[in-house]
């Protein structure tokens, strides 16, 4: 994937490509359609991560919101393409007026709420560079020394195992 000079980028494109699944099958099923196969599921699936790496890859240098609004309706166009063609939806490959509003609803939903979510982390994000160097200076406290702990040896052979003979293991010298 080419370097963006965008951070959210990898941000948006996971969004898009997991609504676009999301959205897709739930405009689908209210426009009027039925719930999808398993088939259906994992080539939705499929496109919908090949449109988020798209989503993600693309410069978004000029209208953000255009380009994101363009991405969110070929994914829902190709998604119901492929819903309908996959599953024989008994609409035809024509498009009903409501699904045409529930796809569209989809679109402007998704987007808000990609948007929303990049517009939110762009604040907290903001936050935590104002309260993070506040915090560091407030915990380090490089005046204060903490005291030697004391040591505490325990009497006996350095080794982990004395295998030397000496020791008070073993039956009595009187009793050999």
């Amino acid at each position: 994937m080419p370097m963006t000079t965008d951070g959210f980028a990898l941000l948006r494109g996971a969004s898009v490509g997991g609504l676009s699944a999301l959205v897709t099958v739930a405009a689908h099923t209210f426009g009027g359609g039925m719930l999808p196969s398993d088939a259906a599921m994992v080539l939705l699936a499929v496109v919908s991560a090949a449109i988020g790496y798209a989503a993600a890859a693309a410069p978004t240098q000029v209208a953000p919101r255009a380009q994101l609004m363009m991405i969110l309706t070929a994914a829902q166009s190709i998604g119901h393409l492929l819903l309908t063609v996959v599953d024989e939806h008994h609409h035809g490959p024509l498009i009903t007026q409501q699904m045409f509003a529930a796809h569209a609803v989809a679109i402007l939903v998704g987007a808000l709420a990609i948007r929303g979510a990049e517009h939110g982390i762009r604040r907290a994000v903001t936050s935590l560079r104002k309260a993070l160097p506040l915090l560091a200076t407030l915990v380090v406290d490089e005046s204060r020394v903490a005291p030697e702990l004391p040591v505490y040896r325990l009497p006996g052979s350095p080794r982990l195992l004395d295998l030397s003979g000496c020791g008070s293991r073993g039956p009595p010298v009187r009793a050999a």
